[in-house]
């Protein structure tokens, strides 16, 4: 009886770019806007319900990317989860002790995706979003963090001390103020490093160096902030919110910047959230020049989108950062200073975060075609007021609350 021939698969194999990439160019091809449009829904249903772990200061929580994401992403796609898993068992390190994400439907898949929109030059903005989802997909960022804290999620007392008083400005963390922005800079970074070559004719093996090099990156990232984290742990220090002892020997004090912060945001965006757009309150704001209907108009298109959504978190976050870092003594963030000082144009400022706060600002009143057709300074000044004036006092009523 003759010896049944196997095959034997190569580091030379491409079965990642054969098999799954067409199905994937097929589908992003046939009717594309759709598709794409479909998977970025997907993609912003996750941001929303994760966005208190996701817009977080620090790694505390797990951030689970669960079944129910990878059935809506094939569904978004339009072909099923079961044609990658039959094409997988082909790979040739499947039977190998192997990373899980290179053995993983979802991962390989939406890498191919990554992939399209490389070669289709896909903007920035869209890029980033796309890149940041796939790097807290289940075999990624989850699977870090319980890497780093297998029995437990971090105390959230010590790692504010971690974040206050052990981290510096070089850690992406302390730059972006969140664990998405961290997220998105290590993602972009990663992409800008391979996406020639993900682009091009890429061998499986090479594919599993690509997804080594992110899982590696963002493994690292928890790595530094969890060492730091389980010493600090080890001795003692943290910030005590129940405590009122604010000597600079113990460093325990009953709140810090970073936590108020975040919880005002949160305060003023769940009231902005499930309330409708005040037209009495956008007259109210409303300067010489300014439609108080237009200004309603603008907010209603913001609070419809997540994107947007969660742009005027990080504008308030800004907003209310920056008014402490200028007011350090001041307590009350409901008074008028606050206001007033946000209002304020601040035109030759330096400061990156005001410079982003103006961007975001300028980019909502851009849809307003009303306001693009404006010429005169002082009404587009008006209108920048009106907008930063309407954040303002829902602060200022949300945290009176």
């Amino acid at each position: 009886m003759p010896t049944k021939v196997t095959k034997k698969y190569l580091l030379t194999d491409s079965i990642i770019l054969d098999e799954i990439y067409p199905l994937v160019e097929s589908a992003m091809n046939n009717d594309s806007p759709k598709t794409f449009n479909s998977i970025k829904k997907a993609i912003e249903k996750f941001v929303h319900d994760r966005h208190a772990q996701l817009y977080d200061y620090a790694p505390i929580d797990r951030i689970y990317f669960r079944k129910a994401e990878v059935t809506e992403f094939f569904k978004a796609i339009g072909f099923k989860e079961k044609e990658i898993s039959d094409i997988v068992p082909k790979l040739y390190y499947w039977k190998k002790d192997e990373l899980q994400a290179c053995k993983d439907e979802f991962s390989l898949t939406f890498l191919m995706v990554l992939r399209y929109l490389a070669k289709h030059k896909t903007d920035s903005k869209n890029l980033e979003l796309f890149l940041t989802y796939y790097a807290f997909s289940g075999k990624y960022y989850a699977s870090c963090h319980v890497a780093w804290f297998r029995h437990y999620t971090p105390k959230r007392e010590v790692m504010d001390y971690v974040i206050n008083y052990m981290l510096n400005g070089k850690y992406d963390i302390v730059k972006t103020g969140n664990v998405w922005g961290a997220i998105k800079n290590l993602a972009t970074t990663w992409y800008d490093s391979y996406k020639d070559e993900l682009a091009g004719d890429i061998t499986d093996e090479r594919v599993t160096y690509l997804i080594h090099q992110l899982h590696n990156r963002i493994y690292s990232f928890l790595r530094n902030i969890a060492k730091l984290y389980y010493e600090a742990n080890e001795k003692k220090l943290y910030l005590n919110a129940e405590s009122d002892d604010y000597s600079q020997e113990k460093y325990r004090i009953a709140n810090n910047n970073s936590t108020v912060a975040y919880n005002i945001t949160e305060k003023a965006m769940t009231r902005m959230s499930s309330t409708q757009v005040d037209i009495a309150l956008c007259y109210q704001v409303s300067g010489s020049g300014v439609d108080p209907y237009e200004v309603k108009a603008i907010f209603e298109n913001i609070m419809s989108k997540n994107e947007t959504l969660n742009e005027l978190r990080e504008v308030i976050n800004i907003l209310i950062v920056d008014f402490m870092n200028n007011y350090p003594d001041e307590q009350d963030i409901t008074g008028a200073k606050f206001i007033a000082h946000s209002i304020a144009m601040k035109p030759n400022t330096k400061n990156k975060d005001i410079i982003r706060l103006k961007n975001i600002i300028y980019s909502w009143l851009n849809t307003s075609e009303r306001y693009k057709s404006i010429k005169t300074p002082m009404t587009q000044n008006n209108y920048f007021r009106a907008m930063v004036s309407y954040i303002a006092i829902n602060v200022n009523i949300a945290n009176k609350q």
